[in-house]
């Protein structure tokens, strides 16, 4: 027989797993918006890497090009001839 006071346990066990349903759902939640701010944090990280390394290699590029264009070239031919002094 369900008595009044059967039927007030009932109610109650049925709000207390409500309540522990709610709080899985906001846990999960709170924790999908740390998941989401990490994954941006991340994404921005390896974006800025990826500009420090291009601009690394473009200053590298720049740097060998100048060394290049300045290099002094040697010529193993035959030496002028001398003059004589005067």
């Amino acid at each position: 027989m369900n008595t009044p006071a059967r039927n007030d346990i009932q109610r109650e066990l049925e709000q207390r797993a409500l309540r522990n349903v709610r709080g899985l759902v906001d846990r999960i939640e709170g924790e999908d918006a740390l998941d989401s701010r990490r994954q941006r944090r991340y994404l921005a990280g390896i974006v800025v890497g990826a500009l420090v390394a291009a601009v690394l290699l473009a200053i590298g590029v720049w740097v060998a090009q100048k060394r290049q264009s300045e290099a002094v070239v040697i010529e193993t031919g035959r030496a002028p001839p001398a003059q004589a002094p005067r």
